[in-house]
């Protein structure tokens, strides 16, 4: 079996070495020629786009997308990345709806393979909003079914499981001409999330509808797709029943499996649970095997893929009654884990400075739009006032105007990035904590406030607020109390001095509505349905009860009010 594998690396050098200098005919100078090798044999695909590029045959942007989406097919989504943005930016295809969501739906796709939450939601509102724009169904549908993905991998499952089930009837409603691969997608994703929930017979279903769309016609360009969609299906069913225990029905599937076409190393993948389940060790391993190699001649050494086959391989090793080699796949794995926290952690970082550095060029250019709006604001506050004058009505909108105020200079010097003990921080949390002081001095008799707390207080907001640490589901008091290192006692203290919440829920509630209030207004085409879930509150009913309490009205009248108040460039 090693002898085996070394044979298969060695024959895939050699065609990553010649595939640059092999004669190609002037008939397979095209890129939909290249489509036609993509799985079959990359390395060709490469060869025919690199001569492509070179002899200037087709138009760029087409070609750059066409290296984007082999890169992508071989899961090489770091590399495929810079294809597509060089694409997106391209100005000859800006104007082109069409392709600027092909690019989208590539990049999310890609972010989500590489765990980039951050980059991943904001390519998906991207490509909703343009999608729902033109009236394009389809686009739409998958952005709700990456939305139901990312909702079931954070623990909201059953909000995950019915926005990926709404995308599928969506998707199969729409006229576009990939409409049956793009469903045979749909139904892998849900079989791998039913199966990662125990929920077999659901998982079984999924792949009898995966088989029914591999089964539809496929695109002409694309070589033996028929029956690569069926070996996949094949694959994966085998797989799922090897996981439920019915082995003779996975051994029946495995059957089919072995009569349909070779793949390539990265499909055939899917058969690795069920020959592990099944004690076909030396497949097992020569499906691992095959498929590390592949990472290493790529140079995809340092990725989740390889933490991921690392991790199988020892596993195996294990199983089959050879620890020294587990041992060692296992220090590898520590290894990597270790790079790929750093590297995601320097990532992370660039990202926050370049966000923090967009802000503040931002709010440097709006600056007096900014002043425009708030003498708008407090010009209708004051007539409202005149119009109103009770007296609960009149101290109830100066308490809310010093709120506002005090937590538009919190959020400035927050999102400029101000030290959690800076004067602007501090000056804001005293102007919050005054709007009270008439209802609650007496409870707390004048009682001089404790530095240390009031900086760990500050210093939890800060990030609460900066990081949206409010959007994560489940937030909740250990989560604060970790955050900042007090114990329960200290905390409840610390909330009730210097927070105008009563509990940790409402506090967290409250950052949350403050950010859907701000949804309404930058996001029009937005339901309320889809605010409150963006906002991390999937319940609707309780979103508007908790909306309303806050800003005594309901969010659709605060939209329709702020919309008639502020001007378009404002919002």
């Amino acid at each position: 079996m090693k002898i085996k594998a070394i044979l298969t690396a060695c024959l895939m050098v050699v065609s990553l070495g010649s595939s640059a200098q092999v004669h190609l005919p002037d008939s397979l100078l095209s890129v939909n020629k290249a489509y036609t090798y993509f799985f079959t044999s990359p390395d060709t695909a490469q060869a025919i786009l690199q001569t492509v590029r070179e002899r200037k045959l087709e138009a760029e942007s087409l070609i750059d997308y066409a290296e984007g989406d082999l890169n992508f097919n071989m899961r090489q989504c770091l590399k495929a990345l810079p294809y597509f943005e060089k694409v997106k930016n391209n100005p000859a295809v800006r104007d082109s709806n069409f392709v600027q969501m092909l690019v989208l739906k590539r990049m999310m796709e890609c972010y989500d393979a590489i765990y980039d939450e951050d980059n991943m939601i904001e390519t998906t509102l991207q490509l909703r909003k343009k999608a729902h724009a033109i009236g394009n169904k389809a686009f739409e549908a998958m952005t709700y079914f990456m939305s139901g993905k990312w909702h079931h991998r954070n623990g909201q499952k059953e909000i995950g499981y019915s926005s990926c089930l709404e995308a599928v009837e969506e998707m199969k409603e729409s006229d576009y001409p990939f409409k049956h691969v793009e469903l045979r997608v749909f139904y892998l994703e849900l079989l791998r999330m039913y199966t990662r929930d125990g929920r077999f017979d659901d998982a079984l279903r999924m792949s009898q509808l995966q088989e029914t769309e591999a089964l539809q016609p496929s695109p002409a360009l694309i070589r033996n797709a028929r029956d690569r969609g069926l070996r996949e299906v094949y694959a994966l069913r085998a797989s799922v029943l090897a996981r439920a225990g019915r082995m003779a029905e996975a051994d029946k599937a495995y059957a089919a499996w072995q009569k349909t076409v070779t793949a390539n190393v990265i499909d055939d993948m899917n058969i690795f649970d069920y020959l592990q389940l099944s004690h076909h060790y030396d497949d097992a391993l020569g499906v691992i095997t095959n498929y590390h190699d592949f990472l290493q001649i790529h140079g995809d050494t340092v990725s989740f893929r390889m933490l991921s086959v690392l991790n199988k391989e020892a596993l195996l090793l294990m199983e089959m009654g050879d620890p020294e080699q587990a041992a060692n796949r296992g220090r590898l794995v520590g290894d990597i884990a270790q790079k790929l926290y750093k590297r995601t952690s320097g990532i992370q970082m660039q990202t926050s400075y370049e966000l923090f550095q967009e802000q503040a060029a931002l709010e440097r250019k709006t600056l007096w739009l900014s002043l425009l709006g708030t003498c708008v604001v407090v010009v209708i506050a004051l007539v409202l006032v005149i119009l109103y004058y009770v007296r609960y009505i009149r101290r109830r909108n100066i308490e809310m105007h010093h709120v506002l105020n005090s937590l538009d200079a919190y959020r400035r010097a927050v999102m400029k990035g101000a030290s959690p003990t800076s004067p602007e921080v501090v000056a804001a949390i005293e102007e919050l904590r005054s709007a009270k002081l008439p209802e609650d001095m007496e409870q707390r008799g004048g009682e001089e406030p404790d530095d240390e707390d009031r900086r760990l207080f500050v210093e939890m907001d800060t990030q609460v607020t900066r990081d949206r640490l409010f959007l994560k589901p489940g937030l909740g008091r250990e989560d604060l109390m970790r955050l900042i290192g007090v114990d329960k006692n200290r905390f409840g203290k610390m909330m009730g001095k210097y927070s105008d919440a009563s509990n940790t829920s409402v506090y967290i509630n409250s950052k949350r509505v403050e950010y859907a209030a701000q949804l309404l207004l930058d996001h029009p085409e937005y339901t309320i349905a889809t605010v409150a879930s963006e906002c991390g509150m999937s319940n609707t009913v309780t979103f508007n009860r908790i909306f309303k309490d806050t800003y005594n009205m309901t969010p659709s009248e605060y939209r329709e009010k702020m919309n008639g108040i502020l001007p378009t460039s404002v919002q």
